[in-house]
């Protein structure tokens, strides 16, 4: 598929790549990152003024970065690339119905960030990119100056050619791969033996009752990189172009203006840092184990038959936590919002396809729980899925794998909870694996939870859940320590 790229405005300042920097490596924390996840965005392509996700990019150094920015499916299909220029200290704002209805890619006017029709060339800096007077010059304490974005790479995807937009018949085409999860039939498996699916053993539709007058899911990557670039991080040359800079900064904005309702959240950061092996753990299966978990690992090592580039990323948690509220009387719901990537394959295992293609005809969930969860009430009562899903192969399940896409919205009241009020525990593989001789499906997950909150009909807020395990940094945090025990960094300056 074709490619759109742009080039547009935002900033830089070099933080450096020593071990000392990189403190924070794997305590999963809002700080400069050289990757950003946005986990969760949704756009309503019924209703033009309905609910919609606006997201930023912000660059807190001094120095001049290129951000590429990917867009993918709710099944981890990239679909949609491009460039965005940065200079220091600069922001850039987008909102996914620019881009989705309009074919509106950011672009930098002649005077301001985000502002004009036309697409420069060369990702020019903010207006003159002056200090209009009002910066801290005093030697010793001043900031340094913002760097122009002139003196970047930016000759492969240079944006000239699209300032008329992106045209409506590739629009239409992103609109049907967006959708591919509302639309196509989706079943569940209960045979719980992996890579056997087809829609004779299934014993139903999975979950969820979405068609195509629903808001429709997908998720957006964006990272530094050395040079602008045509490739989606699922081509494993696209690690040549990766940038070690731990400079940006995100948020979303979700906006239902029908309803009256906003929410805003961090998007994830993801820290780099070359030393990555000596923090992370190794996987013990896949072409190159072992080889350090990383947050590309599936694309940058995973199965590919050529020596992995790594990516350098850390990886993400295994296990989440969060309050929930499930009141009908109070007009109180919660929505849980979930993301998970593979680390040794292209895709989930615990979601497949028939046939396995990227324009998928039907998708199946694995009735085989690739998670453990606890749900208590404020009496401590509580609820669980039975026993651990990976331990015993071939066994049958008698409850749908509710969370199967990379990227999903999910009310809370279609899990088995003991009352309306309370909070609930997630663990993800690896940390509710057994030995692993015994995993049927052999992977790593690397997840994002969050909650969105409505009450009364009339409030509503979002925020991340609480980090309890991340096997993928440490390995002893599996069930039933998790989160208990362990440094983030011993004396000589790292642990696993």
């Amino acid at each position: 598929m074709k490619k759109f790229l742009t080039l547009a405005l935002v900033g830089a300042m070099l933080l450096g790549v020593s071990s000392v920097v990189y403190a924070n490596f794997c305590a999963f924390d809002q700080v400069p990152a050289a990757t950003l996840l946005f986990p969760f965005v949704h756009y309503d392509y019924n209703n033009t003024a309905g609910s919609v996700t606006n997201f930023a990019i912000t660059n807190v150094s001094s120095e001049a970065q290129i951000v590429h920015v990917t867009l993918w499916t709710d099944y981890s299909v990239a679909i949609l690339d491009f460039n965005i220029l940065l200079t220091g200290y600069d922001v850039q704002t987008m909102n996914i119905r620019d881009i989705l209805l309009n074919g509106i890619l950011p672009v930098t006017g002649p005077t301001f960030s985000n502002v004009g029709v036309t697409p420069n060339s060369d990702g020019p800096v903010s207006g003159t990119n002056s200090l209009n007077g009002a910066w801290i010059d005093d030697p010793g304490i001043a900031l340094a100056a913002p760097e122009s974005t002139s003196g970047l790479v930016c000759t492969v995807g240079n944006p000239s050619g699209y300032a008329g937009g992106i045209p409506a018949s590739t629009l239409l085409l992103f609109q049907t791969w967006l959708q591919k999860s509302q639309t196509v039939p989706r079943y569940f498996d209960d045979s719980c033996v992996g890579g056997t699916f087809s829609v004779a053993n299934n014993t139903g539709l999975w979950w969820d009752s979405r068609d195509a007058t629903t808001p429709t899911w997908m998720y957006i990557t964006a990272d530094v990189v050395t040079e602008c670039n045509k490739l989606f991080p699922d081509n494993i040359l696209y690690f040549n172009v990766l940038s070690m800079d731990n400079v940006l900064i995100g948020d979303l904005l979700f906006l239902d203006q029908p309803n009256n309702f906003s929410e805003a959240m961090h998007a994830v950061h993801i820290e780099a840092d070359y030393d990555a092996a000596s923090v992370v753990t190794p996987t013990a299966v896949g072409v190159w184990a072992p080889t350090p978990i990383t947050f590309y690992h599936r694309y940058a090592a995973g199965n590919h038959v050529v020596a992995p580039a790594p990516d350098f990323r850390e990886p993400l948690p295994t296990a989440w936590a969060f309050r929930y509220f499930n009141s009908p009387t109070n007009l109180a719901s919660t929505q849980i919002r979930a993301w998970k990537g593979s680390t040794i394959n292209a895709h989930i295992p615990d979601l497949f396809a028939t046939p396995w293609s990227e324009n998928v005809s039907s998708l199946i969930a694995n009735n085989c729980l690739a998670y453990t969860y606890y749900a208590w009430d404020e009496e401590e009562n509580v609820t669980s899925t039975t026993d651990n899903p990976w331990s015993q192969p071939g066994g049958e399940r008698i409850v749908p794998n509710l969370l199967p896409l990379e990227t999903q919205e999910v009310p809370v009241g279609d899990f088995t909870l003991p009352d309306e009020f309370g909070w609930m525990l997630f663990v993800w593989p690896a940390s509710n694996f057994p030995p692993l001789a015994q995993i049927p499906t052999p992977d790593y997950y690397q997840t994002w939870m969050g909650v969105k909150y409505q009450a009364f009909g009339q409030y509503s807020a979002a925020m991340s859940g609480a980090v309890m395990a991340n096997y993928n940094c440490f390995e002893t945090q599996v069930l039933p320590n998790l989160g208990i025990n362990y440094d983030y960094v011993d004396a000589l300056g790292f642990t696993n």
